[in-house]
């Protein structure tokens, strides 16, 4: 029923531990397989609807707890963080969840066409898979942060306390024990949806980040080697046109490469807008809760530390591949063009040559850079300074409880 990636032979893909629990236990993001029937499909967005009438629920229920101690701060920041994880959540989770035929469109491209096989390549899949590892950690911190909303209800059952796993306020009773168990069961499934969807997006994202700079990696890599061989070989007529074409090959990977990396950011683009909307406000509230009450926020500790970790490390990774597209122009330009030139002794040809090589550099001297909407890049740089306004937030808000 649910979607599994394959090769465009149609081998499957090993999918690393967060995604696989993405697949699995996240059915409003993750998409079906192409022969679903229609009564799957039915169900399918049933679920998506069902599924938005919980979050809705959630959300009105932990804005009135909001509204309720709208006068004493420290109650209020109690709630703010799972308010502001749940309200970033909706908006993404659900926005893909509509769209999910297109991310799975999406995912076959990239693993037909983008994705680094470790038969083809082994050294580089290597390479990728140690990089992704810090990600999969990054996402056992998060999952770390539902242990107790996963101990909180056999506390309260032995306790006899019929509250909520979240600061919420409901405008019934809750008591009655139908309605107390459905309610902490679609606790419990909200935590589900969103640590699946934050860790399961950070690996998808992170992997396409990287097997993308591995497909530039290789084109720059093919064209050195190409135009090295060139200079051994003992035919010197047509070096200058067997150049050229070489040139050409390597622009037309070039261009689609970065189609597909306009189709990455069309995909990605609100999600990530809305991620990063959200980090500056989220941290600045989950420090200021585990720094006015750190015992009873030990949950919260293992999200700030995956928070950070996460925006850095993604950063990290989009700022590798604009390193590494920035870096085309110059290859083109450093591949023994002028040792080419001085073997041939064709002038039309050499002619033809320069003329491929500059429309070569020029077409290729703007990097990729992920964005956010095109309001923010996806960088290292920009996340220090989201990371220092979170930093800011956090001052003025101890200021303010003094």
């Amino acid at each position: 029923m649910l979607y599994r990636p394959r090769l465009e032979n149609g081998k499957l893909i090993p999918l690393s531990w967060p995604v696989a629990a993405y697949r699995l236990l996240n059915h409003v993001c993750w998409p079906l397989q192409d022969d679903a029937s229609w009564l799957q499909r039915l169900f399918d967005r049933f679920f998506w609807a069902f599924g938005f009438f919980i979050f809705m629920q959630h959300n009105d229920a932990e804005l009135r707890y909001i509204i309720r101690n709208n006068n004493n701060l420290d109650e209020m920041l109690i709630c703010g963080p799972t308010y502001l994880i749940l309200v970033e959540i909706h908006l993404r989770a659900f926005q893909l969840g509509l769209k999910k035929e297109a991310f799975k469109r999406f995912l076959q491209n990239f693993y037909a066409e983008i994705y680094i096989d470790q038969s083809s390549h082994s050294k580089l899949y290597a390479n990728i898979q140690k990089r992704l590892r810090p990600i999969w950690f990054n996402s056992l911190l998060y999952f770390s942060t539902l242990s107790s909303y996963v101990i909180m209800p056999l506390i309260n059952y032995l306790n006899n306390v019929k509250v909520p796993l979240y600061k919420m306020y409901y405008p019934f009773d809750i008591t009655p024990n139908p309605i107390y168990v459905a309610i902490v069961l679609s606790n419990i499934w909200v935590g589900f949806t969103v640590i699946t969807m934050v860790s399961g997006e950070d690996n998808i994202l992170s992997e396409v980040l990287l097997h993308l700079n591995g497909r530039f990696l290789l084109l720059q890599q093919k064209l050195r080697q190409d135009a090295d061989r060139l200079l051994h070989i003992v035919d010197e007529r047509n070096i200058a046109d067997e150049l050229r074409r070489q040139i050409i090959e390597a622009v037309e990977e070039n261009v689609r490469l970065y189609k597909f990396a306009e189709d990455f950011e069309r995909e990605f683009s609100f999600r990530l807008f809305v991620s990063l909307s959200f980090s500056a406000g989220l941290l600045c509230v989950l420090g200021f809760k585990v720094y006015t009450n750190p015992m009873a926020s030990f949950g919260f500790i293992f999200w700030i530390c995956a928070k950070i970790m996460e925006m850095i490390l993604v950063g990290q990774l989009g700022s590798t591949v604009i390193y590494t597209t920035n870096e085309m122009s110059s290859t083109f330009y450093e591949c023994n063009w002028e040792l080419v030139l001085l073997k041939s002794g064709d002038t039309k040809s050499n002619v033809r040559l320069m003329k491929t090589l500059l429309l070569a550099i020029s077409t290729s001297q703007k990097p990729f850079v992920l964005t956010g909407f095109k309001y923010f890049s996806i960088s290292l740089a920009a996340v220090l300074k989201i990371l220092q306004g979170a930093g800011s937030y956090f001052t003025f808000l101890t200021s303010m409880r003094k």
